[in-house]
């Protein structure tokens, strides 16, 4: 026998060892389309959320195969499925062009996850190490695109679809961070067993084997059931906090004009009314009444008349008033701002909001885009940000002790912003949303499932008012116990509970992340070096094995 015959059947020898059977192209191109699929029906309003890691098993699935143009196509077909019917809500005020714009750019981020991960799958095989790696990868993936570009958008977040999952008794203790690696954990997991059911492995788990991979995947979603939340304690003395949540809802925005309907001022002063006279039927006695963003259609500062009206309001419930309106700078450019008004008038505290969204609140490389399209004028005034973390000290503010955090819209799907709220004190978080420009479509329930999400990772209670709605309030464990539908007018009321602990996910901040990233990108690192090679490339099959 020769030296090149012997080489050549050593690497034969490992090449059957090694050997996965790869994903056909049609079944792959399937498993790409299929799997996204699956993943936008675990998010609201659909909330099967057991989807989710079995949307990743079919990415990783279409994943295996012999080129990587194939497997680029397979990515962003899972990316495509999953992003644009995900944000068809940006379609409602921005029209079909940058809502598919939207969609394609976050796909794309899914296209460099499939890229990574495939690297992985195929040159250290399917091994607890790679399925760690892949994990990883994608929390390292998903945490880029929640903060990168312009602070990135985290919808569609793995953890947001676990609001009615046991995996979300995780949160506290891990974060957005670890419960994506969670998520891309199991559908690894679920790879693992399927392709060893089927037969297409040909190392390691074979056969009938691959049933332990799927119990396993079971038990430990069943094992979350009893995870404890960390203690989280309230203020001494101070349990609850008694706050109000107005919904006065309005009439449909103006497509064309985008502006705010003439009734929505009249609509929550019509509904504080309502509540205060519950309240009052009821025997007890309010602490904060919060309006949403936009509650009041125009800026009630420069309105004497308005401001009066709200300070009566005020004065009759006997609490403070938190609303949410504009304020113009310039010619181009406004603040989003949440006001507190009190019983005599004044405002002893403004909130500025700090991530303002691109392209849906400032423009950002206005010029540039506007080359592009006209759809950026749609934006006629660029949101400035804010410097301050929204927090109030209504002791300070003379009313009673109690420290409330303030977030608008969108900041409750960042959790370094909620995060911020609770180290600067917060016992309670408030979230002001104007939900209206987006019609009927289902952004504003997969809002509230953020909302739930972020009050049990972060350890307090979260009241989410809209205008238009979903309403709600949800005690730091994910109980919802109010609420006011769509399109409804009514008010969220209740005793909220308050909480002074830090929870290990926020006391980790950024770090879970930025270690499993890391994780990932030295696994991905390490298997560029490696020669092995799970499935073999076509020219590498068809290599002829030499001659005795």
């Amino acid at each position: 026998m020769t030296t090149s015959t012997r080489r050549g059947s050593r690497i034969a020898a490992v090449r059957r060892r090694d050997e996965i059977e790869p994903t056909p192209w049609p079944l792959a191109l399937l498993c790409g389309a299929g799997g996204g699929a699956a993943a936008l029906f675990a998010f609201p309003p659909y909330d099967l959320w057991m989807l989710l890691p079995l949307s990743l098993m079919l990415l990783s699935a279409g994943l295996l195969v012999r080129s990587t143009a194939l497997a680029l196509l397979v990515s962003l077909l899972w990316g495509l499925a999953f992003f644009v019917p995900l944000t068809a809500w940006a379609a409602t005020y921005a029209g079909s062009m940058p809502w598919i714009a939207l969609g394609v750019f976050e796909a794309l981020y899914i296209v460099l996850f499939g890229l990574l991960a495939r690297t992985v799958m195929i040159r250290r095989g399917l091994t607890i190490s790679s399925a760690l790696i892949v994990a990883a990868l994608w929390t390292g993936v998903e945490t880029l695109r929640s903060h990168f570009p312009w602070g990135g958008l985290p919808w569609g977040a793995a953890g947001f679809a676990l609001a009615d999952s046991p995996l979300l008794n995780l949160g506290p203790w891990v974060g957005m961070a670890g419960l994506a690696f969670a998520v891309a954990l199991l559908g690894q997991i679920l790879l693992h067993g399927v392709l060893a059911l089927l037969g297409r492995r040909h190392r390691g788990l074979t056969g009938f084997s691959g049933v332990w991979p799927l119990a396993i995947a079971v038990g430990a979603v069943l094992a979350t059931v009893i995870v404890p939340h960390p203690v989280n304690r309230a203020p001494e003395g101070r349990p609850t906090m008694t706050i109000a949540g107005v919904q006065g809802s309005m009439d449909p925005i103006d497509p064309v004009t985008l502006q705010m309907p003439e009734d929505v001022f009249a609509n929550h002063v019509e509904a504080t009314s309502q509540v205060d006279e519950r309240v009052r039927g009821e025997g007890r006695e309010l602490d904060l009444i919060v309006w949403p963003e936009d509650s009041t259609g125009w800026d009630p500062r420069d309105n004497p008349q308005m401001m009066q009206e709200i300070s009566q309001l005020a004065g009759e419930a006997g609490a403070p008033i938190l609303l949410g309106t504009q304020q113009a700078v310039g010619e181009d450019q406004r603040y989003n701002h949440s006001v507190l008004v009190t019983e005599d008038g004044q405002i002893p505290y403004t909130y500025a909001k700090r991530h303002p969204v691109p392209f849906g609140e400032y423009v950002p490389a206005r010029d540039f885009f506007r080359s592009l399209t006209d759809k950026v004028d749609l934006v006629g005034r660029d949101m400035i940000a804010g410097e301050e973390v929204g927090v109030m000290d209504m002791d300070e503010l003379g009313d009673e002790p109690g420290r409330v955090g303030v977030l608008i819209c969108f900041e409750i799907a960042y959790d370094n912003l909620t995060f911020d709220t609770v180290r600067k004190g917060a016992e309670v978080i408030v979230v002001q949303s104007n939900n209206a420009l987006f019609g009927d479509s289902h952004e504003a329930i997969q809002q509230l499932s953020e909302a739930r999400v972020q009050a049990v990772i972060s350890g307090r209670s979260v009241v989410h008012v809209s205008t238009v709605g979903h309403s709600a309030i949800f005690t730091p464990d994910g109980r919802r116990i109010s609420f006011v539908d769509h399109w409804e007018q009514g008010a969220v009321l209740a005793d909220v509970p308050l909480r002074e602990g830090t929870t290990p996910a926020v006391a980790a901040g950024p770090w879970i992340a930025i270690a499993l990233s890391a994780v990932g990108v030295a696994g991905w690192l390490t298997a560029l070096s490696s020669r092995r090679r799970a499935i073999a490339p076509a020219a590498a099959r068809q290599r002829p094995r030499g001659r005795s």
